[in-house]
Formats: structure tokens, sequence, C-alpha cells
């Protein structure tokens, strides 16, 4: 090997699927922006109103930050907005985290209109794809998902660090 030429190194396909992802990250969040802005939403408050919405009965706090995979800090945060919006409210129970919250009819209007656009953006994005292809992706990237969060805890074994599920 000629020493003047720089070493490449072998191609895993890391590259290609971090910027893939942060990509399809960035350009979620803008459309998010975009439609939720007449609510006066974030993408989040939009995530935990669709949870709501597809659970008639309720979920607690607990269940969304599980279900939305963020912590329960910012899930609090969320719903005390949601709260104060008239689109929520929240059942009887002894601690904050087990109360379930519950759509208004107003939160239930609102889902049902996030919901349109939901599927209308999704029609445009993957309408042309067979389902059969769709299943793959998302079974696929549905174990990548849980391999790099292995990955994760393994890290932070190999690092000393804390694990961050119980923080």
């Amino acid at each position: 090997m000629n020493e003047s030429m720089p070493h490449k190194r072998q191609e895993t396909g890391f590259d290609s699927f971090s910027t893939l992802v942060s990509s399809a990250i960035k350009c979620l969040e803008r459309l998010k922006s975009k439609y939720m802005e007449k609510f006066g939403l974030s993408g989040t408050h939009t995530l935990c109103i669709r949870q709501l919405f597809d659970s008639p009965n309720g979920l607690t706090r607990t269940e969304l930050a599980n279900r939305l995979s963020i912590d329960r800090a910012q899930v609090t945060r969320i719903i005390g907005e949601l709260l104060s919006e008239g689109l929520v409210v929240e059942g009887k129970g002894n601690s904050s985290y087990r109360k379930k919250c519950i759509l208004t009819d107003k939160g239930r209007e609102v889902a049902a209109e996030i919901n349109s656009i939901v599927s209308n953006i999704n029609q445009f994005v993957s309408g042309g794809i067979p389902k059969e292809r769709l299943v793959v992706f998302y079974e696929t990237l549905y174990e990548i998902c849980e391999n790099l969060k292995k990955a994760d805890l393994l890290a932070d074994i190999n690092t000393n660090k804390p694990d961050k599920q119980n923080s």
C-alpha cells in the first residue's frame, strides 16, 4: 500500500444510516412544526394527543413516557400544557403519575384534525411504496432500534457510566 494514500476505512453502512436517520428526523420535525403551528402544539404534544386518542380510557403519565420513549418530567410538562389548553383532563389518583390522562371533547376534535394531517402526509410519503416493503422496513428499523438500545447499555457498562434507564 502506498504510504501517501490515506487509509480508507471499511464501509459498514453506519455513516449512511446515521445521515439518513438524522435527515428523516429533521424533516419530520419541520413538518410537525409547520402543521402543528396552527394548534400551538409541538411534535411531542402531537404524539401525546395521538396516543391518548388511541386510548379512550386514558393513559397515565408513566404509560405515555414509556410509549413515547421520553422521560417522565417531559411528559409532566407536556400534560400540564395540554391541561391548561383544555385538551386533556386527569382522572382521580394518589399520584400525578397514576392518574389517567383523557382527551376532552376539544382534545378529541384537535386529535381528529391531527390524524387527518398525519394520514395525508403518510399517504404522500409512503403511498407509492408496496405495503410488504413498508412492513419489512418497520420490522427491520424496530430491530435496529432495539439493538442500538442494547449497544447503548453495553457502552454504559464498558465506560462505567450509570444506567440511563433508571434516571
